[in-house]
Order: structure tokens, then sequence, then C-alpha cells
């Protein structure tokens, strides 16, 4: 398990169980992004779960429940750069990656 899963597991309250599972799934692996900060990191997979669900056509519980995955991660992402040391620049950097 990575740092930021383990972070991810101590929010509080915890994610749904459901819900949980589809973002540690997310933050758990290592993958190409993994150099980056938490909080890129946690956006970058919020805004390839947001892909996911508008690729899907229609009304599908599969893309809502990826919707509900990406706003977890884009919230996290948010969480951690307000928990960093310079929270201000976090969260304009988070808004300057997320254009």
């Amino acid at each position: 398990m990575t740092d930021l899963a383990r972070w991810v597991d101590a929010r509080t309250p915890p994610a749904p169980d459901d819900l949980l599972q589809r973002i540690r799934e997310r933050t758990s692996e290592p993958g190409p992004s993994r150099g980056a900060t938490p909080v890129t990191v946690l956006l970058e997979e919020g805004r390839r779960a947001l892909r996911r669900a508008r690729r899907s056509t229609g009304r599908d519980r599969t893309s809502a429940f990826e919707l509900l995955v990406a706003d977890a991660l884009i919230t996290y992402s948010c969480e951690a750069a307000l928990q960093s040391a310079d929270p201000e620049s976090e969260l304009l950097r988070l808004l300057t990656v997320a254009e």
C-alpha cells in the first residue's frame, strides 16, 4: 500500500465501502504520474475517472458511480492541498493543473 493509499484510508468519515474500493484501486498502485505530489496524483486520477464517466452514453449506473469516484478524488486533492505546508500555493497549482 502506498503512502497515498494510507492517507486516503485515514480520511474521516470514511467513504462508503464500494466507493472506497474504487478510490483505493486508483491510489494504491504505482503509475506513470506517481512521482507527482499527492495533490496532483489525486487530481489526475479524478480527471481520469471523470473522462471514464463521460465516455458512457445515456443514464448508466456505472457511469454515475465513476462520477462519484471522480468527485471523491478531486475533493481529496483539495483536502491534501489544504494540509500541505503552503495551502494557498498548492490550491493555486491545483487550479493550474486542472485547466
